[in-house]
């Protein structure tokens, strides 16, 4: 069987064959610096068994480059994570570091109330009954005004009654954290009253 490319030439009578070998580039296409620029081309028949296949370099695409997302970034800002927005992810099991019952405050503030609204008064049992309620509403406006903490409720108790020499007895029973809750009172001397202010405050879980 005559080898692929062979010519037979007759010297003499005599038969010679002479292979021809072709080169390597003689079948390569043509390249260039850009893939993607290329068309594309046909093998050779001789390369592919006698038939034409078409080259997959025109075939290839160009990969999606970062400037494309930055400029789709750019032109949908609401795809963007919020950069002003804080999540956390916990529950809050108590009061913050400093956001505790202000006991101190709540003391001073109802001294200098109690000492504005009931010094030089007298006691009436009709005049008792409506400083009861001011006091009440005023602690309670303080309070809500001055002296509020996030997460924490409070309930005012004031008691005023005749000092004529009887005993009077105050107390106040709850179940509350320790580490949460907390309570405060003072007590002012009229000479012919006593009234006496108590302010709890409860965190709310």
């Amino acid at each position: 069987m005559p080898l692929f490319g062979a010519k037979k030439t007759t010297r003499g009578g005599s038969t010679a064959s002479t292979v021809v070998r072709k080169s390597r580039n003689s079948i390569r296409p043509p390249s260039t610096k850009s893939k993607e620029s290329l068309p594309s081309t046909a093998v050779p028949a001789a390369a592919t068994g006698g038939q034409k296949v078409a080259s997959p370099v025109g075939s290839l695409t160009a990969a999606p480059s970062d400037s494309d997302s930055e400029d789709d970034a750019v032109k949908n800002p609401e795809a963007l994570p919020a950069s002003d927005v804080t999540i956390y992810n916990e529950y809050s099991m108590g009061p913050a570091f400093g956001c505790k019952f202000p006991l101190q405050f709540i003391r001073l503030m109802i001294e200098r109330l109690l000492t504005v609204k009931l010094k030089g008064k007298t006691y009436q049992p009709g005049d008792a009954v409506k400083w009861v309620r001011d006091m009440a509403d005023e602690v309670n406006f303080k309070m809500e005004g001055l002296c509020r903490k996030p997460r924490y409720k409070h309930v005012i108790q004031v008691i005023v009654y005749q000092q004529n020499g009887a005993g009077f007895f105050c107390g106040a029973r709850a179940i509350w954290d320790k580490l949460a809750d907390d309570y405060t009172s003072c007590t002012f001397d009229g000479g012919t009253f006593m009234c006496i202010v108590m302010i709890f405050g409860v965190y709310q879980y």
